[in-house]
């Protein structure tokens, strides 16, 4: 797996260690036992406009947020302003410089995988 940072805000001006531990239990048949080291994996649930409102930062940094607001605008966390648009699961953010594309999946409620387009994915959380 390729997890790469995703940063919204690199993006618009363009246009976890992996610990190890012993289980200390073994799962029951009546709560088994998630693997806090397993790969995250997307919801089922696709992604709306709404959930995706609000601020979100990428691999748990929230230093360079975005913002998204329900009229279809974003504020950079330096204050630079944008546009959204969400068609489907592709997320296209504009700025002075351009417009960038992604692919997002909903990953929880506070979590985003972002597809970019060389191939790699970012996580993002909700700040």
């Amino acid at each position: 797996m390729n997890i790469k940072p995703v940063f919204f805000a690199a993006a618009l001006t363009l246009a976890a260690c992996g610990q190890t531990t012993a289980p200390t239990a073994e799962p029951t048949a009546e709560a088994p036992a998630s693997d806090p080291h397993a790969a995250p994996t997307p919801s089922d649930d696709p992604v709306t406009a709404e959930f995706l409102i609000g601020t979100w930062g990428d691999n748990g940094d929230c230093n360079s947020a975005v913002t998204f607001n329900a009229d279809g605008t974003l504020r950079m966390q330096d204050g630079a302003p944008g546009t959204w648009t969400l068609e489907g699961d592709r997320l296209t953010m504009s700025g002075a410089n351009g417009a960038f594309a992604v692919n997002i999946a909903k990953g929880n409620d506070n979590q985003l995988f972002v597809g970019q387009p060389d191939g790699g994915f970012g996580i993002s959380q909700r700040c």
